[in-house]
């Protein structure tokens, strides 16, 4: 399974920084030609089992990540937060550990992440990592430059 890490500095203070980029309607806009559906699509009310689906693709064509919360605590002006979320898919598998930490007059999101994907070998591991790691850091950094 490829793993990566992304590590991003913000001005934000960690509760905002934390409500953007678990702003599930928010990962709708900025990924392209993926679609986030799911009961619960904001950091208020993810909980503990809280189940949502990233669809990419066009028309019928594309795959779903199915992933379920397993824990998640939000952090405070004070107290870092943290999530971790399993992939459960057919195709996507995986765990992702986001940690967003007071820094400062800002904060720092870590997003740590292990991916495997059906049908593509082993040896291709560092490919997938680092694709997936410029794909998700340019999607976190436009989550925290949104406002809505």
């Amino acid at each position: 399974m490829a793993s990566f890490t992304v590590h991003l500095d913000s001005t934000l203070p960690a509760p905002e920084a934390w409500r953007r980029v678990l702003d599930l309607h928010a990962h709708t806009a900025v990924i392209p030609l993926t679609t986030v559906t799911g009961e619960a699509m904001s950091a208020d009310r993810l909980v503990p089992g809280s189940r949502f689906v990233a669809r990419t693709g066009v028309g019928p064509v594309g795959l779903d990540d199915v992933m379920v919360v397993e824990a998640i605590t939000q952090p405070s002006d004070d107290r870092p937060g943290m999530a971790w979320i399993q992939k459960e898919g057919n195709v996507v598998r995986g765990a992702i550990d986001l940690r967003v930490a007071p820094a400062g007059s800002g904060s720092t999101v870590e997003w740590v992440q292990q991916i495997g994907v059906r049908g593509v070998p082993r040896l291709l591991d560092p490919v997938v990592a680092r694709v997936a790691e410029l794909a998700y850091r340019s999607a976190l950094r436009r989550l925290l430059a949104r406002r809505g």
